[in-house]
């Protein structure tokens, strides 16, 4: 499951999802007529796309099909907040919270507050709500039951309380089926949570929990001396970005579908996240965004190309079909924390390209080191977890 910020294409999914929520779960607590005048049959009643973007509004997808979304406005009210009638009880209104409420700790927001059905009043009581009053509310000439809804997030804002470290190490790990238990085992006795991959390569991490959890783990982990020069990185979070951990076995740390490729051999040459202006500022180097095309719209390094791929594993068709040509030109590669950078250096030097460089830490050691007015990043950086993005400055 994705969770994303609104964009304007989203617009007729998210009128079709409003109105057969309404019409089909809803129902369970309101009558025929109340839910019509709710959602009425003109699916516009409202302007969707000016709606969505007047607010943050988040949207749920699954395999390309929007499955709820849900609005914060900046004074700290939950607007809409529906979820698609096939996909109930499956998790998809707890990541849309956990992403309202990750926000709204970011703009500093000290009181959420909503209005809710009949039928959503126990989900928001479960995530810390108060009823301040029940009310009717006329509604198309029909009056609806709802209440009013608050949360305080004072206690959140008093200090960082969770670190989120990300990390990644290319190394043959004949062993890694065997590493699963150990690890899951080690991660809850320290209230870890959030994602770790292992496959033969090496392993791949975004892991949050307590200052002391996090050391740990790294120490932990360091302990093999395959993994002993693990390098990694923190951003710090009021609210937990993951609500469980998840230790996986992969065939690849991230699918590339290019047999061969080892970059525990052989990668591109490191740039500092200090001498990486100097590099692309060159008119000579070609600056390639390695992510995917939905991250990429979060926002990029200036004058970087956009190769428009859905999925990493369509990188190398983008290579032949479009660099060929340039196999002596210089390439500067970046992505999130530097892994598919590995692979797609390590792929483009087989391929017989001379000069190939990547960022070193990706963009998230990048923002995290040089000044907000020396950067040369513009937007925020998507990530992997209930943030959505982390602001395009020191983080």
């Amino acid at each position: 499951m994705l969770i994303r910020l609104f964009q304007s294409q989203d617009s007729d999914r998210i009128a079709q999802l409003f109105h057969d929520t309404v019409r089909e779960v809803n129902i369970r607590d309101y009558s025929p007529e109340q839910v019509k005048a709710w959602a009425p049959d003109d699916l516009y009643f409202t302007n969707w796309t000016e709606d969505c973007t007047n607010s943050f509004t988040y949207v749920a997808e699954e395999a390309g099909e929007i499955i709820g979304f849900a609005q914060l406005e900046p004074n700290g009210h939950i607007d809409c907040f529906f979820c698609h009638k096939d996909y109930q009880r499956c998790g998809v209104g707890t990541r849309l919270y956990r992403a309202i409420e990750a926000k709204a700790l970011e703009l500093k927001i000290e009181r959420l507050f909503v209005e809710v059905s009949i039928t959503a009043r126990a989900f928001f009581k479960s995530r810390g709500f108060a009823v301040v009053k029940e009310q009717q509310v006329s509604c198309r000439g029909e009056k609806l039951t709802n209440f009013v809804m608050e949360k305080y997030l004072g206690n959140y804002l008093e200090k960082n309380q969770f670190v989120v470290a990300t990390f990644y190490h290319f190394a043959e790990l004949e062993d890694y089926k065997e590493m699963r238990s150990p690890i899951t085992a080690f991660c809850d006795r320290h209230e870890l949570k959030g994602v770790i991959l292992l496959a033969s390569e090496g392993i791949n991490s975004t892991i949050a929990g307590s200052r002391e959890g996090i050391d740990a783990l790294l120490s932990y982990l360091r302990a093999d001396s395959r993994l002993h020069n693990l390098e990694h990185k923190e951003t710090y979070c009021n609210v937990m970005p993951y609500n469980k951990l998840r230790v996986r076995l992969k065939k690849e740390l991230v699918k590339f579908g290019v047999s061969g490729i080892d970059p525990s051999k052989e990668v591109g040459t490191y740039v500092d996240p200090k001498d990486w202006n100097t590099l692309i500022a060159d008119p000579d180097v070609i600056v390639i965004d390695t992510r995917n095309i939905y991250e990429v719209e979060f926002g990029t390094f200036k004058g970087a190309i956009d190769p428009n791929i859905d999925f990493f594993h369509e990188f190398p068709k983008y290579v032949e079909e479009n660099l060929s040509a340039n196999k002596q030109q210089k390439i500067a590669m970046f992505c999130t924390g530097g892994i598919r950078c590995e692979k797609a250096s390590a792929y483009m030097l087989a391929q017989g390209f001379d000069q190939v460089y990547h960022l070193k830490g990706g963009i998230l050691k990048y923002l995290a080191e040089v000044p907000p007015e020396e950067s040369l990043w513009q937007g925020e950086c998507f990530v992997f977890d209930d943030r959505i993005a982390t602001k395009g400055s020191a983080i």
